[in-house]
């Protein structure tokens, strides 16, 4: 939802046939200053620009005052896109935005406007589901939009043109794999359980979970963790950083876990390391199932861990 809405600000600003330069940064990793920069420089020869911040929701203090200070500067051919989870009103970057910019909710779908989604992507795709195909999709995919895309886009290369998609070939092709298999998964990353969330990620791939979905869920999780993290590493305390952050209850006992598991340092590498491995999968740069085994094993295992097994294996 968030990619679509990010869609229609850029076809938006690109309506008059100009081209829209864009720049993207993350909250994890980036650097302020040079964010900062990029919103307040006018753009050569008056091009637009679109710069997209995302987990935003991650930056330390002090970027979010370098951040709104930029606001205050921003260029006239500049447009800033912040996409946020859980975003605190108290800090100022977000309570600026309040006041400046036009907020697009691109919250989690809720159960009942699953059918709506379902039936928006197959006729995108030229397609008809019939009504006990939609429910059964919904059933075996869960609320994740990614997923039910994939299993759409699926469903309409392998029925025929032309006449609707049934139940049946729902069965037939929809991955059995359900929502909470990839969060399963995730829980044992917020563990530190290296072996299980290898598992894990073996058995929800084998069962046809979609790599990039699998990306997405990691990220869902670990994103507002490094907001915890973060303020944890300032004085505050757990139940304050889970109330603070705004942990959906699906996400509870991983953030606890992942509290005590990880410093925020150890997140905003994996979260720089995950944002590659997302843009190797929708590249082919690499067999997925290599790729994501070892990010999850570079996560869960400490340095101390990692020297242990290379000396092993010399």
């Amino acid at each position: 939802m968030a990619e679509r809405a990010l869609a229609d600000v850029e076809r938006a600003l690109s309506a008059d046939g100009n081209t829209v330069a864009k720049l993207g940064y993350h909250g994890a990793d980036c650097d302020a200053d040079a964010l900062a920069d990029a919103i307040e420089t006018p753009s050569l020869f008056g091009a637009r620009t679109l710069v997209v911040l995302r987990g935003a929701e991650a930056l330390p203090e002090r970027a979010h005052e370098r951040l709104a200070l930029a606001l205050e500067r921003q260029a006239p051919q500049i447009t800033v896109a912040i996409i946020a989870r859980g975003a605190d009103m108290r800090r100022r970057l977000f309570a600026r935005c309040r006041e400046l910019a036009e907020r697009i909710a691109v919250d989690h779908p809720r159960v009942a406007d699953l059918r709506g989604w379902a039936e928006r992507f197959a006729r995108e795709r030229g397609r008809r589901l019939d009504d006990d195909a939609v429910a059964l999709l919904i059933e075996t995919v869960g609320r994740d939009l990614m997923v039910l895309a994939s299993e759409v886009d699926k469903l309409a290369a392998a029925v025929t043109e032309g006449r609707a998609i049934t139940a049946t070939d729902v069965r037939r092709v929809a991955a059995a794999a359900r929502e909470h298999g990839n969060f399963e998964m995730v829980d044992a990353l917020c563990a530190r359980d290296a072996s299980g969330a290898v598992r894990l990620l073996r058995h929800a791939l084998d069962e046809g979970a979609q790599p990039i979905a699998i990306v997405g869920a990691i990220a869902a999780s670990l994103r507002p963790l490094l907001a915890g993290a973060e303020l944890l590493r300032r004085g505050r305390g757990a139940a304050e950083a889970e109330r603070v952050v705004g942990v959906a209850p699906y996400q509870r006992r991983g953030f606890q876990h992942g509290l005590r598991a990880y410093a925020a340092v150890e997140l905003r590498r994996a979260l720089t390391r995950l944002v590659d491995l997302d843009v190797a999968l929708k590249t082919g740069a690499g067999e997925p199932r290599a790729l994501l085994e070892d990010w999850v094993l570079r996560l869960c295992l400490r340095r101390s861990d990692t020297r242990s097994r290379a000396g092993a294996t010399v």
